[in-house]
């Protein structure tokens, strides 16, 4: 019996020993798209090639997810191992935290602060101005728990009091409302939150680029565009232009800011300096000079560069510097636009405006359009109502969620 026994207890603890080394079910839960226009679902965790995807989920459709890294789920898609963004689903089995308003109510502002304490200078952050709104999550002994720009904060009900309405109707990340050429604002969420811009950056090359142009007097100047000019990354939103065409700076303007060509862009940009890079420089001095203090820009088009950020308080002042064009604020404006390119490959260019917010509202009479996996959907909407013009500044949102802050707007 007792070399049975030897061989019992030696067969109970090599099956202990490898216990550790048995793969461990993973725990599951669901995911439900959000974006209206379906999501890709995706063989690696990438949008850097198309080639990637597999098949378009439908809106609000659900998969299980197994793990979430570095802004993807990892779904099962049948008995494969599939990948979805953040941007276009959300964990639904996941509650938000209750969130509620905050307002600035000392007129000095508040003091941010990374710790419910007065004890130090050193915990401050940053101060927000008078009247500016924050979302808060919980209060314990004087202070507000508040959410800033992804990380968690502190406030003193001494400087600032519950307003009582959740910022729900403002679901973007970051947002400003505002009248047309006013520093102040109706309306804000997380204005002074670092976000990237994406394609809501051409706003800007297109000021620095008209006022280059109209200096020069070469707006309708025809020139040919090479491939250098056109050279732009994998994954980019095009007008269409090839290299030995000849067009001119406005047929550009249009491509770029209607269609939201990233070709357009660049052309723009070495047509302008020579150079991307000097085009940028030339783009960091004007920001710099309309008050953009918390913006940096690293090329024309806005594609995703970690250096290429901004705030919705910075595009305000953007926005306003914009509405000042003419020229500009009319091409923004075009629902389509029809050009006639010349040169080996004379054809006929439509370009159809990337907005489709609310089509049949009037009131939205110029936009601009962005998006990238790690911005989301960003917009910058004119907008008027009777005799007066606002701005719209939305970052970091889904379509969902940048529609329900347009309505909102509209409707106060």
């Amino acid at each position: 019996m007792k070399p049975l026994f030897r061989i019992f207890l030696a067969l109970v603890l090599l099956i202990v020993l490898c216990l550790p080394a048995l793969p461990a079910q993973a725990a599951s839960y669901q995911v439900i798209v959000t974006s209206t226009i379906g999501a890709n679902i995706r063989t690696k965790p990438s949008t850097s090639s198309s080639a990637t995807i597999t098949r378009r989920a439908p809106y609000k459709a659900k998969f299980t997810a197994v793990s979430y890294a570095n802004g993807w789920y990892k779904i099962k898609d049948g008995k494969a191992d599939r990948y979805l963004s953040d941007q276009v689903a959300k964990k639904a089995t996941t509650g938000s935290a209750s969130t509620y308003s905050l307002t600035v109510t000392s007129t000095i502002g508040a003091n941010i602060r990374s710790k419910p304490s007065t004890s130090s200078s050193a915990t401050i952050t940053r101060r927000a101005p008078y009247r500016s709104t924050l979302t808060a999550t919980s209060y314990t002994n004087g202070w507000y728990k508040i959410t800033d720009g992804g990380k968690v904060r502190y406030v003193s009900n001494q400087v600032v009091q519950k307003t009582g309405s959740s910022t729900s109707g403002y679901p973007v990340a970051s947002m400003r409302y505002f009248k047309l050429g006013s520093s102040g604002y109706e309306a804000t969420k997380e204005s002074f939150a670092r976000r990237y811009p994406a394609s809501t950056t051409k706003l800007l090359t297109a000021v620095v680029a008209y006022d280059a142009a109209a200096k020069k007097g070469t707006l309708d100047q025809t020139f040919t565009l090479n491939y250098s000019m056109l050279a732009v990354p994998s994954g980019s939103s095009t007008a269409g232009f090839r290299s030995g065409d000849k067009v001119t700076m406005r047929q550009l303007l249009n491509g770029m800011l209607i269609r939201s060509g990233n070709d357009a862009a660049k052309a723009i940009a070495v047509r302008t300096a020579g150079s991307e890079s000097k085009f940028v420089s030339m783009m960091n001095s004007r920001a710099g000079n309309i008050g953009m203090s918390a913006s940096h820009f690293m090329n024309p088009h806005g594609f995703y560069h970690p250096s290429h950020y901004t705030t919705a308080a910075d595009m305000q002042k953007l926005a306003n510097t914009y509405a000042k064009y003419g020229d500009l604020m009319t091409i923004s404006g075009r629902k389509s636009y029809k050009t006639a390119v010349k040169g080996p490959y004379a054809r006929t260019l439509t370009w159809y405006h990337t907005n489709t917010s609310l089509p049949g509202d009037t009131r939205i009479y110029a936009s601009k359009t962005g998006y990238t996996p790690e911005s989301a959907y960003t917009r910058v909407f004119f907008i008027k109502k009777g005799s007066t013009r606002y701005g719209l500044v939305t970052l970091k949102g889904t379509l969902p969620q940048t529609e329900t802050t347009l309505r909102s707007v509209l409707n106060r």
